[in-house]
């Protein structure tokens, strides 16, 4: 087991030992079968995600990677520290489970609480969880503990948003230290898929390697497939035959057995140059991936814009809608490039979207507006360039998703309570759509399967935020809404207040 966590002192990685503690009470209480694994709200969107039982961790000897106990910690072990990360990609790839640890706590000096949002935007946390994701095995299961009881089995698809150099470093001569780490793994993840002939796999982590490398002194691996030759002596030209080569293809038109062509991994790539050549030769700048992309969270029929959009790919984004791209179309969930830009914080492509007409209004399959998206996510930068077009049915609808997706941080939470968003209202979802169906399936599954997505489904129906804070566990969000003035008095469908739903759920005091 590789346990990720956030330093919490400026020269301490965990002064009081605070979340060492969470961990041990989390992993005895996991061991002694009072709580269990569960997945989260993202099963949703992506299938059921497999319970993590007390069977499962002691199936067999269970060694624990720590970085306090692993890494030498001696002000005078320089260089075995450098060795220590150097190393961090191997330890993980020898794990069986990668641990999130990311409980609410207050860091020592700086006047901050540290919690999932603050986990996901440290470098080194970065570090530690795209080690995970490149890394040879496909077994190894993701786990999020934020408190003794609140353990979840984690999405592992949003590493791609969350690039390395763009994190938080405390010190910024270590982003220069990790760069090489992160380029020996991209190259090693190009190579296994390779001999593994995973062809698809492959493109994709080929042409994702500009994001991966987003701040980093490190230049794109272009010559994996050697024995290139182009007689090309047009720059453009001479990229556009050696991408071709690097990626498989001989002719615009060929498509991959998963639905792909050319111009689709040119817009993972993003280069703008690229993109309008490929549209010079007659590449079509309305293509669309045509099966589902779990890597990218992509829907079947996603077009071009929306890979641009969501990968912040801003120039070329501007290059397809100067060639007409059509700026109204959907994937197969519903979704605008508007949306993506919006569940991304991209705030550019917002920009250039809205000013090209994209619709700010428009909600994909589940009813979410670009609002709702970025707050689903946790994206202020483009919660509050979006709260001028936001509804009060947006603010409500926001503030009840933002808690069942786990993205209630404090920050969130006040954005939508100082918005106007209605601390009281309750849920009411209808039978006959998306959610009513897969609710009513989950409310089912909880006599005999509870996880906390099955619990708060059999609750959901009249509840208020408050009591959705309860139930997932969101109790940064609880504190905000009850200085907000939010009711404790109020009962949902099936008669319960939300202290009631506190003590069922073992909530902490």
């Amino acid at each position: 087991m590789f346990v990720s966590h956030q330093w919490a002192g400026c020269d301490h990685p965990d002064p009081y030992f605070s979340q060492f503690k969470v961990l041990q009470d989390a992993l005895r209480n996991v061991m002694e079968g009072s709580s269990l694994i569960s997945g989260t709200a993202f099963e949703l969107y992506t299938g059921q995600q497999s319970l993590i039982s007390a069977e499962d961790l002691c199936s067999m000897p269970l060694f624990i990677w720590y970085d306090y106990f692993s890494c030498p910690q001696s002000f005078h072990g320089e260089q075995s520290r450098l060795m220590a990360i150097d190393s961090i990609p191997a330890y993980v790839e020898r794990c069986r489970f990668f641990v999130a640890l990311c409980p609410p706590i207050r860091h020592k000096t700086i006047d901050t609480v540290l919690n999932k949002q603050t986990w996901s935007k440290r470098g080194w946390c970065r570090l530690e969880r795209a080690a995970r994701e490149l890394s040879g095995l496909a077994d190894t299961k993701n786990i999020e503990i934020q408190g003794a009881r609140q353990l979840a089995v984690a999405p592992i698809f949003d590493w791609v948003w969350a690039p390395v150099g763009e994190g938080h470093f405390s010190v910024a001569q270590d982003r220069e230290k990790i760069a090489s780490v992160v380029r020996s793994m991209v190259f090693r993840k190009l190579h296994i898929n390779l001999l593994q002939g995973n062809w698809h796999s492959y493109r994709l982590m080929l042409n994702l390697q500009r994001i991966q490398y987003r701040s980093l002194a490190i230049v794109p691996i272009e010559d994996v497939i050697p024995g290139f030759k182009s007689d090309a002596s047009d720059p453009a030209a001479y990229a556009t035959a050696k991408f071709m080569y690097q990626n498989g293809f001989q002719s615009l038109d060929e498509r991959t057995p998963e639905g792909w062509s050319p111009i689709c991994f040119a817009a993972v790539e993003g280069n703008a140059m690229l993109l309008s050549t490929l549209i010079e030769m007659r590449a079509d700048p309305n293509d669309l991936v045509q099966q589902s992309e779990p890597v990218l969270l992509l829907a079947p029929q996603t077009p071009l814009l929306h890979i641009c959009a969501a990968l912040s790919h801003n120039e070329a984004l501007q290059v397809l809608l100067a060639a007409r791209a059509d700026i109204g179309s959907t994937d197969g969930f519903g979704s605008t490039a508007l949306l993506w830009a919006a569940a991304v914080n991209n705030v550019e492509g917002i920009e250039i979207l809205s000013q090209a007409g994209c619709d700010f209004k428009s909600p994909n399959m589940v009813g979410y507006s670009p609002f709702v998206a970025a707050s689903v996510v946790g994206c202020i930068e483009a919660m509050t360039k979006l709260l001028p077009h936001a509804s009060q049915h947006e603010l409500n609808l926001a503030l009840h998703k933002t808690i069942l997706h786990g993205s209630g941080s404090a920050d969130v939470m006040l954005i939508l309570v100082n918005a106007g968003a209605d601390v009281n209202c309750q849920l009411h979802t209808p039978l006959i759509s998306p959610f009513g169906i897969l609710f009513s399936m989950l409310s089912i599954r909880n006599h005999w399967r509870q996880s906390t997505l099955s619990y708060y489904a059999y609750h959901h129906y009249a509840a208020t935020p408050l009591m959705c804070s309860v139930i997932t566990g969101s109790f940064e969000a609880t504190a905000v809404l009850l200085s907000a003035g939010a009711c404790t008095e109020f009962r949902n469908a099936r008669g319960c207040t939300v202290l009631d739903l506190a003590r069922e759920s073992c909530a902490p005091e």
